[in-house]
């Protein structure tokens, strides 16, 4: 599975999001200043051809739906992460994140006791 461009992350987070969608469903959930129709059609063709949509068409136009659910493209980019940046350590993760100040110390203390609920 490939990873996703910034711009092509906005798009699939908005199919996600919505399951089935029309170009012009997603360009009206993107920020301002909208990008132009073919510029959004060229982003659907890109994830079309990298296995994150698929297509059916109805009438004289296509909707498309998410090929790759979120949790398993985040579980492969997550992993992606560990091992290139923190040599897959979790450990390594959050000691990185409370030092850049994302995650507090009472935010570690709730994710240890989540973990310890999954494991009884």
């Amino acid at each position: 599975m490939k990873e996703l461009t910034k711009a092509e992350e906005q798009i699939m987070q908005i199919i996600w999001e919505q399951e089935e969608v029309l170009i012009k469903d997603v360009i009206e959930r993107l920020p301002d200043p909208k990008p132009a129709y073919n510029t959004v059609g060229t982003f659907f063709k890109i994830l079309e051809n990298k296995g994150f949509v698929v297509r059916r068409k109805i009438a004289n136009t296509y909707v498309y739906a998410p090929a790759i659910a979120k949790k398993a493209y985040t579980t492969k980019f997550m992993t992606g992460i560990l091992g290139r940046y923190f040599e897959g350590s979790a450990e390594k993760l959050l000691s990185f994140m409370v030092d850049e100040k994302k995650l507090d110390l009472k935010q570690v203390e709730e994710l240890m006791n989540k973990m310890k609920k999954k494991d009884d």
